[in-house]
């Protein structure tokens, strides 16, 4: 008797009212890959419905994504449905009508319908095929994202046209939705008559390249753009596109090709909300280098000679682009700790170096507890960690262990190990910032820092020994880029935990008479970079000379440094610059700021107002006030 589907078991025990059961074996088995596309989708449906039914129990609301489209988008929704349940995140996901999105974003606040759309199946459960429905209309009146998807009839006209038609569209999103924008690109889908001469000035790849390179250049601050050519390249445009899906339903992806668009949607929607993740774990042997380095020895082992030992230097050499470019690496490795080191220093064909890992655990315990020391040694959680590891145990204990942390399904053969990791999408970021860049560095800084602090006998001793410098700013457009990305992913030091996007900050930012302040700190072993992001305004109403605190945040790498009180003191003089005579705070509670609960306090705020789910407003008297101590050395009024 074959074995039952995932999908087959979570519809079963949906039906016998162990719906929580059903999704849980459903999204293992998504998560693992073990779904062919047309399934995923068909399980992406299954989830819709059980939303619509409200027999999925959370405790956050669903992330509202409205997909708006020149073709059709009901595979698309559903297969996004799907890899966003395999990744943790529950999505209403609404359709707007096909080629009508100008009109349905203008409509959108007019919108009464709030159920996510279901694409109609048949008997057997394959979805019908048909026409689009004309007078369907976009079912939330307001979105966390907005997906704008064009196709090939909208460059038609030619590329400025293409731009004006989604500058207009950008506009309308951000102003009736208040959303982000996710912006896919355009892409020819066959070579046609022009055949090689497809690349000529006249022919389809330059006017979709022309095109791809206008939105690009003037696409809106902290929207995310996906270059639908290089996706459908990946894959293949023969696999990919469907013509036959396409002229019966206006769809033109294959059930593959959309699975893989839908993939590269949500890397698209987590890198705008919360960011790429943070931290790679790597394993050594049969990873790094082919073989066992305890029974070969550092010159022994696989990684230059032979197909097998290029395969893992060109896996090294991906990692340290990794690397440069801010994803921060880290050895989980079940070997003698001299051993798992040697490599590294006496191997001429290594790729990777020892200063390329912000932490390195090399033992014989469990790997569950390397990883919790490593989250703990970089002040990061575990829900930021991306494993890579050769052995199937091994990640199965991870995946039990730490369900928050991803876990790359690794190939047998080395050759596929950077496919493997790139097909994840895990680090996809809406911007490459400086800071991003300059990550492993201060990682590295980092563990001086604690090394430094042993030879101290008080905590202020050590960090005046830092010492430690502040530079204040405002919120411009130059630091708007890492400021969003602050906010976007900033938890433990979060006061508030406001998710804006780009737009609005930069709309608080200018309020008549609001303080923006921006902190970038460094000491003697080297820069944090941009680390802390205040955004005050005046409070409405009838509290003149009133300064609410709306955001208030700052990098977990300097959190107990005195940064929070160096920051308190820059806002009490601004305020008092301005004229304000009082401030106001809210301390709002999540699962993870509870490092700022009593901040406010601490500053000598006196609590106003509690709410029963252990929200907090504070407010000070600025003529009262006091400075905070602080080791950080700078002018806090400087402009």
């Amino acid at each position: 008797m074959a074995e039952e589907s995932a999908l087959k078991t979570a519809r079963r025990l949906a039906q016998e009212g162990k719906a929580a059961e059903g999704l849980a074996i459903l999204r293992d088995a998504l998560r693992r890959g073990q779904l062919a596309p047309a399934e995923v989708e068909r399980a992406g449906r299954f989830i819709q419905s059980q939303l619509a039914t409200r027999n999925l129990q959370i405790g956050d609301a669903p992330l509202r994504v409205l997909l708006l489209g020149q073709c059709t988008t009901a595979w698309l929704a559903t297969s996004l449905t799907a890899v966003a349940w395999a990744h943790g995140a529950l999505l209403h996901a609404a359709e707007g009508n096909y080629d009508n999105v100008l009109q349905d974003l203008s409509a959108a606040p007019g919108a009464e319908e709030e159920q996510p759309r279901v694409t109609p199946i048949n008997a057997n459960g394959a979805a019908n095929p048909g026409p689009p429905i004309a007078s369907r209309k976009p079912q939330l009146a307001s979105a966390d994202v907005v997906v704008l998807l064009p196709w090939t009839q909208g460059l038609r006209a030619g590329p400025a046209e293409a731009l004006a038609f989604w500058q207009r569209a950008w506009e309308l999103a951000a102003t009736r939705l208040g959303a982000r924008i996710l912006q896919v690109g355009y892409d020819w889908v066959t070579p046609g008559p022009l055949g090689h001469h497809l690349g000529a000035r006249e022919g389809d790849v330059a006017l979709v390249r022309a095109a791809n390179d206008a939105l690009r250049a003037r696409l809106p601050a902290g929207a995310f753009f996906v270059d639908l050519e290089q996706v459908a390249g990946v894959m293949g445009r023969e696999r990919f596109y469907d013509p036959r899906r396409y002229h019966w339903t206006k769809q033109p992806f294959s059930d593959a090709g959309a699975l893989l668009l839908a993939e590269h949607l949500w890397a698209g929607i987590r890198a705008m909300l919360s960011g790429p993740k943070k931290v790679l774990v790597l394993d050594l042997d049969n990873t790094l280098w082919g073989g066992i380095v305890g029974e070969a020895g550092p010159l022994g082992i696989a990684v230059a000679e032979g197909p097998d030992g290029e395969a893992y230097r060109a896996f090294q050499l991906h990692l340290k682009a990794l690397a440069q470019r801010g994803v921060i690496l880290a050895v989980a490795s079940k070997n003698n700790p001299a051993d798992a080191r040697e490599p590294f220093r006496s191997n001429p064909d290594m790729a990777l170096s020892l200063d390329d890992f912000a932490a390195f655990e090399a033992s014989w315990e469990p790997k569950p507890a390397m990883l919790r020391r490593i989250a703990a040694a970089l002040g990061l959680g575990l829900d930021s960690f991306v494993f890579f590891d050769d052995d199937p145990a091994e990640r199965e204990q991870i995946r039990q262990a730490l369900p928050e942390v991803e876990v790359v399904e690794v190939p047998p053969d080395p050759a596929e190990y950077v496919r493997a990791l790139q097909a994840g999408l895990y680090f996809e970021a809406v911007a490459l910032t400086s800071e991003d860049a300059a990550r492993a560095r201060q990682y590295r800084a980092e563990k001086q820092r604690r090394a430094a602090a042993a030879a101290f006998a008080s905590t202020d001793d050590y960090l005046r020994s830092l010492q430690m410098r502040a530079e204040v700013g405002t919120i411009d457009e130059a630091s708007l880029p890492r400021c969003a990305q602050l906010v976007a992913k900033t938890n433990q030091f979060n006061l508030t935990t406001r998710r804006h996007g780009v737009e609005e900050i930069r709309r608080l930012a200018a309020t008549q008479g609001a303080v923006s302040l921006t902190v970038r700190v460094a000491d003697r072993f080297g820069d944090h970079g941009l680390v802390v992001v205040l955004i005050a305004v005046p409070a409405e109403g009838e509290e003149a000379k009133t300064l609410r605190v709306d955001t208030w945040l700052m990098s977990c790498r300097v959190i107990g440094r005195t940064v929070e009180e160096f920051t308190f003191n820059t806002l009490l003089a601004r305020a008092r610059e301005l004229g304000y005579e009082r401030l106001v705070g809210e301390y709002i509670p999540t699962a993870k700021n509870a490092p700022v609960k009593g901040l406010y306090d601490r500053l000598g705020f006196r609590r106003i107002a509690e709410a029963p789910d252990g929200a907090v407003t504070y407010a000070l008297d600025l003529a009262a006030a006091s400075p905070a101590h602080t080791l950080v050395a700078c002018d806090p009024v400087r402009a």
